[in-house]
């Protein structure tokens, strides 16, 4: 769902002088030179090192401080409506520790997911960050860099559709800071400032920043008869000391620091009393249960219509001093520079670390919350550990290249188990439930890595990236401590997986200064494991187990993508293209799975990722900018997503389109066999298109001021196959 939004900015004071201009090219954008008349040169890092755009055979798309600043985006859903090929859609409020499942769904060229780890990983100056990064805050930045395609080579783990880059700024010699300060509807208040400048010029250098947002919610609770659902607040803040003791060496020091507090999210039961299609057809009944002729259960078919009532118990989260989600991040990173002649040493280590506590409103019919007593939560942790050393040499030379080794370490933790009432009598009373721990599911991932050009002619570079690495998964599901679980349940799991990650490039100049490129890229999601219940019998966990429920099987892909890039009419158009076509193996999608509780005589069923034989996916993308004048530039972006399932057999399918009743696939009498190939990816709108116009003028000396619209666009997508 989405909301209106409409934005007042009060107060904005700036204390730097010389603000550039930026427009929001298809790049990763490091230093500007504006060319008189026409559109800024612009110097990208996407592969680590100084490149010009247009040279660049990558699509990817930035936005500098000023663009975040001008088209209001102070979210990952912002970002995405800027973004040619990257969609993202957040459910269930801010719950969530860690990087995808049902909490954060970002799609990169149609690879998107429903539960899991995310097919595209964040990383804050190049390093991964593990926790839930959709408070980051935004008015800090330099950049951000959307990379599309496999990126494993140089940003390694996570990045099998792409990566999301946050570049924070770096102080310099010059006294800058800044003052902001939003007002907007449904009680939205942000108010954010940094301060940036030496304390040793030219040796030592330092910036403080801070955010506070706060949004009172967009839908009314009929629970508490006020607007407070999806009430949000944040607190950020950061510090950054960056030295250069000498010509040869610079080292960087970040902390940061986020702490979110919100009630409960918009949300409802669509129920099976919808359901419209596939129903059963009922022939009678045992002891009072209806009995059907077929396995089918009914769906439902057809757009979800969002409905006008929504209730949340917010009253009883906040009578006992709690939040439905209550989340505090620290991350740290130290950044080292060390040229020795012409080549340079880079060396980064990091730490980041969550702890969020969430309380969930489980309600049993539709919207109403019947017999709705009680909200249950529980606390996770995530703490991920990394370091990584490469040595770049002199990059003038004809064959030129990056190594580097890197180790990443990530634990996770659940904690207790909360329970807090809902009846007026004993309106937020809490009881800890279960007081269990379990840590010891986490990732240990070590690699190495290198990229090597080639300069075959003036106008012919050939490229080489690669990546050799091993990801070790855990799982500790158990609950070791939970006074619920049965004796001798267990499902715990360790896996290894190792993959060889190449990508192979080709770039040709053109006379008129142009580049096409041709690229080859291996990407690869290491595997996971389903949680199962811990109050499931002994004889349905044996079954799930022999199912192979509980693994996730490694996601693999092949890459294909050609693009073209220019500059035309004296640098007043830019123009980037690219085709795309990827072969995706073992694709994770969600499906339901019975069980019977043990702790009562009921069926019930949990969802679980499953591993479809083959998809595929090609399409086209276009990012133009046009500055016809000096005081208006528009933008034009499209993207075209043929995202396609070619080889899946889904049991609610075959369920679905049962004929004879008998449970198995039964494909000799008549039955279907649930196979789906055709259907479109879930999660994936096929089109996107992104509008922008900016018209900036002089209102007095040294006062500026712009307006500007932005249009976002993407056809529906289908929530399951």
């Amino acid at each position: 769902m989405t909301r209106d939004r409409l934005l007042a900015t009060v107060a904005v004071v700036t204390l730097a002088t010389g603000i550039q201009a930026s427009f929001s090219l298809p790049s990763l954008a490091q230093d500007q030179s504006a060319q008189s008349g026409g559109l800024e040169e612009i110097i990208v890092t996407a592969r680590k090192r100084a490149e010009n755009l247009l040279e660049v055979p990558l699509s990817i798309t930035a936005f500098t401080a000023e663009d975040i600043e001008e088209s209001g985006i102070d979210s990952l859903s912002d970002l995405a409506t800027q973004t040619v090929g990257f969609s993202y859609r957040q459910g269930f409020g801010r719950v969530g520790g860690g990087n995808g499942g049902a909490t954060n769904r970002p799609s990169i060229r149609g690879m998107s997911n429903i539960l899991g780890t995310a097919n595209a990983a964040f990383f804050v100056d190049g390093v991964f960050v593990s926790g839930n990064p959709s408070s980051y805050q935004l008015d800090n930045l330099q950049r951000i860099e959307v990379v599309r395609g496999p990126q494993s080579a140089l940003f390694g783990r996570g990045t099998f559709a792409g990566a999301v880059n946050f570049v924070t700024r770096r102080p310099t010699n010059e006294m800058t800071g800044k003052v902001e300060l939003t007002v907007g509807q449904y009680d939205r208040f942000e108010g954010s400032g940094y301060v940036s400048g030496p304390l040793v010029e030219d040796k030592l250098f330092v910036e403080v920043s801070g955010r506070y947002f706060s949004f009172g919610g967009d839908y009314f609770n009929q629970v508490t008869q006020k607007r407070d659902i999806g009430d949000q607040k944040t607190k950020n803040g950061g510090f950054k000391l960056y030295a250069t003791p000498n010509d040869d060496f610079s080292i960087e020091i970040n902390a940061g620091y986020a702490q979110d507090q919100d009630l409960g999210y918009a949300d409802f039961f669509h129920g099976n009393q919808k359901n419209n299609c596939f129903l059963p057809r009922i022939t009678g009944n045992v002891f009072g249960i209806p009995r059907g002729a077929t396995r089918s259960q009914g769906y439902f078919c057809g757009e979800i219509e969002i409905p006008t009532d929504f209730y949340y118990w917010n009253n009883a989260i906040r009578a006992a001093d709690l939040w439905s989600v209550d989340r505090i991040a620290r991350r740290y990173s130290l950044t080292a520079d060390y040229d020795i002649g012409n080549w340079t040493l880079h060396y980064v280590a990091a730490r980041n670390e969550s702890t969020d506590n969430q309380l969930i409103d489980n309600f049993v019919d539709g919207n109403t919350r019947p017999g709705t007593t009680v909200l249950d939560g529980g606390q996770t942790s995530v703490r991920d550990w990394s370091q990584e050393l490469r040595i770049s040499s002199p990059q003038e030379e004809s064959l030129r290249g990056i190594a580097g080794v890197y180790y990443y370490r990530e634990n996770n933790g659940s904690g207790f188990t909360r329970r807090i009432s809902v009846i007026p009598a004993t309106l937020g009373a809490t009881t800890i439930l279960n007081g269990y721990a379990d840590d010891a599911t986490g990732v240990k991932n070590a690699a190495i890595f290198g990229v090597f050009d080639y300069d075959a002619t003036d106008a012919l570079t050939f490229s080489f990236e690669a990546r050799y690495q091993s990801d070790k998964i855990s799982a500790d599901q158990d609950r070791d401590g939970d006074i619920q679980v049965q004796p001798g349940i267990s499902n715990d799991g360790q896996a290894t997986y190792k993959a060889f990650l190449p990508r192979l490039i080709a770039k040709y100049t053109l006379e008129d200064g142009a580049n096409i490129y041709a690229s080859i890229s291996r990407g690869n999601k290491p595997g996971s494991f389903n949680t199962l219940p811990t109050d499931i019998l002994p004889a349905d966990l044996a079954r799930a187990v022999a199912d192979g429920v509980p693994n996730v099987k490694e996601e693999k892909m092949w890459a294909y993508e050609v693009g073209y890039k220019a500059s035309l009419f004296d640098n007043r158009v830019s123009i980037a293209a690219a085709a795309f076509y990827n072969d995706w193996s073992n694709q994770g999608l969600t499906v339901g799975y019975p069980y019977q509780r043990a702790s009562a005589p009921t069926f019930t069923t949990i969802a679980r990722v499953v591993n479809a034989g083959k998809s595929r996916i090609m399409g086209v993308e276009l990012d133009a900018n046009v500055k016809p004048t000096d005081f208006f530039d528009f933008r034009v972006g499209y993207n075209y997503n043929n995202a396609e399932i070619r080889d899946f057999v889904d049991e609610v399918e075959r369920d679905l389109r049962d004929t004879d009743g008998i449970i198995g696939n039964e494909a000799t009498q008549g039955d279907p066999t649930g196979q789906v190939r055709g259907r479109q990816i879930p999660q994936t709108p096929a089109h996107q298109l992104i509008l922008t116009g900016n018209l900036h003028t002089e209102v007095s000396t040294g006062i500026e001021g712009f307006f500007r619209a932005d249009m976002n666009y993407e056809t529906k997508r289908f929530a399951q196959v």
